[in-house]
């Protein structure tokens, strides 16, 4: 059993995720090398279809299989026309990137005017990607409770984390332990990855 998994991002905080989700399986969890990719265009339909376009190019790039993943965030009794959805970043009609700052600020205003809490869901679309072109496809979705005053604790690279709730414990996601917060991905979307490495031929 290959016991490095390479996950499409250098993105610490989706590095640290995946890790804590597969906590219980023997696999060397790794962001992608130190080299210059291309810019892969995520424009997909769900956020399984760019997590495929990511994992497949990544994989093809190095050589081993990747695992990527995208997020889609959807909120309770919120039409489908006001839906974040996959353009959790793409806010006021802006085409560059927010900061997280600003991302931060935006969606608490969001929820503030719909009345200071809400629950909703993040839709995960998980692809393991083979060098041969081969992908394995997972949608997991993990339940939140969003609230308008933000932690002062903001964790780079995922602002929202500061004002996401854990449903079970009413703890803000951004100020859990690193024991509560290995749970938390764990029990969230950690079984359901970890069976999904696991029935694959790959790991």
């Amino acid at each position: 059993m290959n016991n490095i998994l390479i996950i499409g991002t250098k993105n610490k905080a989706k590095i640290d995720q995946i890790k804590s989700a597969l906590k219980s399986l023997s696999v060397n969890v790794q962001g992608l090398p130190d080299i210059e990719f291309s810019e892969v265009v995520e424009d997909g339909k769900t956020a399984l279809e760019n997590s495929c376009k990511k994992a497949a190019y990544y994989s093809s790039a190095i050589g081993q299989p990747v695992l990527s993943t995208d997020n889609a965030l959807y909120f309770d009794s919120l039409s489908d026309d006001k839906q974040p959805g996959l353009n959790v970043r793409r806010i006021e009609g802006r085409v560059d990137r927010p900061t997280d700052k600003e991302l931060l600020v935006y969606y608490s205003d969001f929820i503030k005017k719909l009345g200071n809490n809400m629950n909703g869901y993040w839709e995960f679309g998980i692809c393991l990607a083979k060098p041969s072109g081969e992908l394995l496809k997972k949608i997991v979705k993990s339940p939140r409770i969003f609230v308008s005053e933000p932690s002062k604790k903001v964790i780079p690279g995922y602002p929202l984390d500061s004002i996401q709730i854990n449903p079970k414990t009413g703890k803000y996601i951004s100020e859990m332990s690193q024991a509560e917060t290995d749970a938390f991905w764990q029990e969230t979307i950690g079984t359901e990855l970890c069976d999904f490495i696991k029935t694959s031929d790959i790991y």
